[in-house]
Order: C-alpha cells, then sequence, then structure tokens
C-alpha cells in the first residue's frame, strides 16, 4: 500500500524530482523520506481514529483546505521564480542539507490535507481498523507502508539522477518553470472543482 500510495505524479513527487534535478540524488532522497513520513503519520492517525478524524475534518473542513492549498501554490511559485543558476552556486556554496530536505518535505507535505481523505477511503475500503490492544498489527502494517513509499521514492529518485547529465542550465530553466506551474494548475484546477461540486462527502 506504501508503495503504490505514493506511486501518482502530483505535488510531491514534482517537489522530489526538482530537487533530484536542480540539487542532487541526497536531496532528492531526503525530500521523498520527508514525504514517506508524513504519508506514514496520515496512515497511523487513520487507522487508530478514523471517526475522530473525520469530525475535525468535517468541522474544519474549508480552512484546512484553504491553507493547504495557499501554501502549495507558494510552494509552486517559489519552484516557478527559482533560477537554476542562482540555486546552483547556493548549493556549490552549501552543499546538500539532508535534514533541511527531509523536514522541509514532510512540512509540505502536511499542507495537502486531502491525503488523508485519500487514506481513511483506502483502509475503510480494506477494512483495516488499528486497535491499541493489539499493536502488533499496526505496526507490523505501519513499518510496511512506510518500507514501501520509501522504496518508491528510492526508485524515483534514482532514476530520474541517472538522466541529471543531459540537463543543462536552459532545460532547467525550463523544468523548473513547468513543474512549478504544475503544482500551481493542480491546486487551482482542484479549487475550481470544489467550488463548483461541492467538498467530496466525508
Amino acid at each position: 500500500m506504501g508503495f503504490l500510495v505514493s506511486l501518482p505524479i502530483g505535488p510531491m513527487a514534482v517537489m522530489v524530482i526538482q530537487r533530484t534535478v536542480n540539487r542532487d540524488l541526497k536531496s532528492g532522497i531526503f525530500s521523498g523520506l520527508g514525504v514517506a513520513s508524513t504519508d506514514t503519520i496520515w496512515i497511523t492517525l487513520a487507522g487508530f481514529s478514523v471517526s475522530y478524524i473525520i469530525t475535525f475534518l468535517e468541522t474544519y473542513q474549508t480552512i484546512i483546505q484553504v491553507i493547504g492549498a495557499i501554501l502549495l501554490f507558494l510552494f509552486g511559485l517559489s519552484i516557478f521564480m527559482s533560477h537554476p543558476i542562482k540555486s546552483l552556486r547556493e548549493f556549490k556554496r552549501k552543499g546538500a542539507n539532508p535534514v533541511q530536505c527531509y523536514i522541509t518535505g514532510m512540512a509540505i507535505a502536511f499542507s495537502n490535507p486531502l491525503t488523508v481523505l485519500a487514506y481513511i477511503a483506502l483502509l475503510a475500503g480494506t477494512h483495516v481498523v488499528f486497535s491499541i490492544s493489539d499493536l502488533f498489527e499496526p505496526i507490523y502494517f505501519i513499518s510496511g507502508f512506510m518500507v514501501g513509499a520509501t522504496c518508491w521514492w528510492l526508485i524515483l529518485t534514482n532514476l530520474i539522477n541517472l538522466f541529471r547529465h543531459r540537463f543543462n542550465l536552459r532545460v532547467l530553466w525550463w523544468f523548473n518553470k513547468i513543474s512549478g506551474s504544475m503544482i500551481m494548475i493542480f491546486i487551482l484546477v482542484t479549487t475550481v472543482y470544489i467550488l463548483l461540486k461541492g467538498n467530496p462527502a466525508l
């Protein structure tokens, strides 16, 4: 499950790819690990307290979506406005900071609250409910989920890294414009859909 839910190319995947291309393999891997950690936290919360999460989301759904949409849009805008030469100079001066990549990866993943809706639906569809009285099953499940998600980010970043030498500054410039635009368009389309169709039922 951890591997499969990480497969879709959304804002998080664009971030990991962009960091791998603009910086190096280590930056991409630790960003992916940050996303995997956040996903694991979401699936843990969903498994132990589905009813509480649904009640919380029903109460604050609009506020959470607005804040998350703004943060993700600003993140996409920052990628769009970034210049590869400036990024490369900063990277050569400071090098890769795995802790920073990991923490920002987690933070950006947390700004996408719609993820937890997918996990609630996933657990409900597979009839997986965690019980505090029997911790072996949730520990087993959560560990496997984390390993699966991590495997996907390792595969993705290593595949992208194989072709990094083909990217010159012009290609990097266009890549930043396209990847930043993809994130912003994703947020705008999602927002318009919600405005027209309404929030999805929880």
